[in-house]
């Protein structure tokens, strides 16, 4: 296999075998051997040194080098480590960015990427009706019958719940810089923590602080999100709609299915409503308005859930009421 056509078969395996740009990123991530390391997984250290034929030292160093720039993944399997690529797009695009040596040209191409080839993708996820890749966790304050709040859409039990909690940049705004928002606000739990401490992009945090971090983030005009899945939660993503590479595509229609809405909508009292317009301001889909007679009106179509609009009312005239079933959630 030629070197260009190894760096495009690794493109291929993450669903983006057209793109001009990904192969390149590949290229500043690995080398040519590296490469077809990478593309002869999964598998392990013994069978890898034994099909390059290297000392399985040499080969351990290598796969570490790789799992420190966000190539290489672990897993374990009866006892064995066993090493794989990233699961999809975007997994390999944070895990890069957060490699803290990574060349400028990746960070270059990875913009590029952002605003030519992966809404082309989003596209399709929408069209295609596939899963989204992440959903919207609603803060719980302003939701009207907690009774209604499962665990795995309630962001602080998450948090409670968890064995282990850390820390990451935000990889949305280290990458595209366009806002000031906080930066240090991407919680990583269980297995999430696991990866993130051992690659050392991360910091332990404990309880307190995570859900300080949580708080700041909402204070922020934050939305929080995690996996689109009622079973796993790895990471609570805490992101602006400026920079984000779900939330910013989210009121497009033609890419709003990277995205999914968590179970709520706003739901505005108009008798209490003083047309403030808070909530206007800080609604990060454009989802509240206010008509000729200034009373804010929520679009359900584009209501995501996410609740902001609800925490800044000043007469608490904001709650979230329950549209979605349970299994709206995938299992």
């Amino acid at each position: 296999m030629s070197p260009q056509d190894v760096y495009r078969e690794l493109s291929k395996k993450l669903l983006m075998e057209h793109s001009t740009v990904l192969p390149r990123i590949w290229k500043t991530v690995c080398t040519e051997e590296e490469a077809l390391i990478v593309h002869s997984l999964p598998s392990n250290v013994h069978d890898l040194a034994e099909k390059f034929g290297m000392p399985e030292d040499e080969m351990l160093s290598i796969l570490g080098e790789l799992y420190h720039r966000g190539a290489v993944f672990e897993a374990e399997r009866n006892g064995q480590t066993i090493y794989r690529m990233p699961r999809h797009i975007v997994q390999f695009h944070d895990s890069t960015i957060l490699w803290e040596e990574a060349p400028g040209e990746m960070m270059d191409l990875w913009l590029e990427f952002e605003e030519t080839d992966y809404p082309a993708l989003l596209e399709l996820v929408t069209q295609i009706k596939m899963p989204s890749f992440m959903r919207v966790i609603p803060i719980n304050e302003p939701i009207a019958s907690k009774s209604q709040v499962l665990t795995y859409e309630d962001a602080a039990h998450m948090l409670e719940s968890a064995r282990s909690i850390a820390v990451t940049t935000c990889v949305c705004r280290k990458l595209m810089k366009r806002c000031d928002k906080p930066l240090d606000v991407c919680l990583q739990i269980n297995k999430g923590a696991d990866y993130t401490l051992k690659r050392g992009t991360g910091r332990m945090v404990d309880l307190e602080e995570a859900m300080d971090i949580l708080k700041r983030s909402e204070e922020a005009g934050l939305v929080h999100m995690t996996e689109n899945t009622q079973g796993r939660t790895n990471v609570i993503c805490n992101c602006c709609n400026c920079c984000c590479e779900m939330l910013r595509f989210a009121t497009d229609t033609k890419t709003k299915g990277v995205l999914a809405p968590s179970r709520y909508q706003a739901e505005v009292d108009e008798a209490t409503c003083t047309a403030c317009g808070l909530c206007v301001d800080i609604c990060p889909v454009q989802a509240v308005t206010q008509d000729d007679d200034e009373i804010a009106r929520v679009d359900a179509g584009g209501c995501i859930g996410c609740g902001l609009c609800a925490t800044v009312c000043p007469v608490d005239a904001i709650v979230l009421t329950n549209v979605r079933p349970e299994d709206f959630i995938p299992a």
